[in-house]
């Protein structure tokens, strides 16, 4: 074999073994996971493509319109997505239950019935039911030290906002006995309490809609901003607070201590279709969460207090570094109302998989929006449009328990007075509702033109906790709110 023969051998072998290194770097594998996707990040270790996870809600069996779990016509469910059997009714009497919460370990679950004032733990194949205490449960929390696990409770009462706590105390699941005093210095919204792994920092709404972290046991409170559903978790020794917008479709993040702050959108599911979602509730895991949509029955303010037998619970996964949501799974699909879910992810030391495909879709990532500094804007948009697409004023009775709300239209741009916009149709908020009365410059007309000065609503993050009312469903569109003049 002569000199050159050889050399084109050997660059022959050469290509070849290129090819299949691309190719096997290419191909998917059997065991996808996402640790890899964020290199460094506290949040970047280990987690299959399809955790084994439980999860429990709330259903209505009536016209789904209980999305606040107040009646006697729901049932308690569960999913395993280890057992194979699907959606089943932990406890399938209709009755009142009211946020259910599953066990740190995994295998009861605590709810709340608001009929009877009371407090109650189940096992999660529907056995053992017995009363825990009086009042209404609000967190649950493993002890790292002794693993005990402690229910957090008080009594609830209805105050601006919702119902709250005055004081939370706490009790032991196993030997309840008389409760302890954990917190009074503030009342608690009942839907918003979350305790961090070492159980010295609590995050909620304290009072509703004031958001923020109760250093326990009754420390200082450190209040961020305003919203709803809010919620904390602990990862790589670093603790995450989140805070639901008005609008219903995004949740502000928070890192603790530094208080860097982002945005993620969430109403971006398969079957959401950019309608309002709620419950937004995270798992023990802090890369899994879980909530509730679409809300789209009826009309005007608050259509999130219509409920709909379409409202599902979803699960989704975020990406490592909680900046936007990368894959969504639909847990149920039936014509009740689906409501206050919670979920449990098996611990990966545990070894366990899943017996049972979920409906799953790949998810093209969300935007992230970036962070604004309150008052600044990219720019002024001053345009001329003529108001085309009309939304209904609310009445203050639908934004309740807000006191204030923001109105979106949609407009035809005629004229460009100044900035830049490039579309033929653009979505304008202004205001319609101040200290929980309608404003007489609330009433647009239909065909009518208007001069406006708009700045980008993403750019006012002190918006992220006001109702905003949108009949539209041109989510696509960005989104502007119209500055006084």
């Amino acid at each position: 074999m002569n000199k050159k023969l050889k050399i084109i051998l050997a660059l022959m072998l050469v290509l070849v073994l290129g090819f299949i290194l691309v190719f096997i770097a290419c191909s998917p594998q059997e065991e996808e996971t996402v640790a890899d996707q964020t290199a460094g990040s506290p949040l970047a270790y280990d987690i299959p493509a399809l955790p084994r996870f439980r999860v429990v809600w709330v259903q209505d069996t009536g016209d789904g319109g209980d999305v606040n779990a107040r009646g006697s016509a729901l049932r308690l469910m569960g999913m395993d997505t280890a057992d194979g059997n699907g959606e089943r009714a932990i406890l399938g009497s209709l009755g009142n239950y009211v946020k259910p919460l599953i066990t740190p370990r995994g295998d009861r679950v605590v709810y709340s019935d608001w009929l009877q004032k009371k407090i109650f733990v189940v096992n999660w194949d529907g056995s053992g039911r017995r009363v825990l205490s009086d009042g209404f449960g609000l967190a649950l929390w493993q002890d790292p030290g002794d693993g005990r696990e402690w229910l957090y409770y008080g009594h609830e009462e209805m105050m601006e906002g919702g119902f709250h706590c005055r004081a939370v105390y706490r009790k032991t699941l196993e030997n309840p006995g008389e409760g302890e005093l954990v917190w009074d210095k503030a009342p608690v919204n009942i839907d918003s309490f979350r305790l961090s792994t070492d159980g010295r920092m609590a995050g909620g709404n304290m009072p509703w809609p004031d958001g923020g972290v109760a250093h326990l046991p009754n420390g200082s409170l450190e209040i961020f901003t305003r919203g709803c559903w809010a919620d904390l978790t602990t990862a790589g020794g670093k603790s995450y607070y989140w805070i639901f917008d008005g609008a219903h479709r995004n949740l502000t993040f928070f890192s603790l201590p530094e208080k860097k702050r982002w945005q993620v959108r969430i109403n971006g599911a398969p079957g959401i279709e950019g309608h309002e979602v709620y419950h937004p509730r995270w798992s023990n895991h802090p890369r899994i969460m879980a909530m509730t949509g679409p809300y789209k029955v009826g009309s005007g303010g608050n259509r999130i207090e219509a409920g709909g037998r379409e409202v599902e619970i979803y699960v989704g996964r975020f990406n490592a570094d909680l900046t936007n949501i990368e894959f969504w799974w639909k847990i149920t699909d039936n014509d009740r109302g689906d409501f206050y879910p919670d979920i449990w992810v098996a611990p990966a030391e545990s070894g366990e998989g899943t017996g049972v495909k979920v409906r799953a879709a790949e998810m093209t990532p969300t935007v992230v929006l970036p962070t604004a500094v309150p008052g600044k804007t990219e720019g002024c948009l001053a345009v001329e449009a003529r108001l085309i697409d009309i939304s209904a004023i609310p009445s203050p009775q639908d934004i309740a328990p807000y006191r204030r709300a923001l109105l979106v239209n949609g407009y035809e741009v005629l004229k460009i007075l100044s900035g830049d916009y490039q579309g033929k149709k653009i979505m304008v908020a202004h205001w319609v509702i101040e200290d929980g009365q309608v404003l007489e410059k609330a009433t647009r007309v239909k065909g009518q033109t208007y001069q406006m000065v708009l700045e980008r609503y993403d750019d006012h993050p002190e918006l992220e906790g006001e109702r905003l009312v949108m009949d539209s469903d041109e989510f696509k569109l960005p989104l502007y709110v119209e500055q006084d003049r």
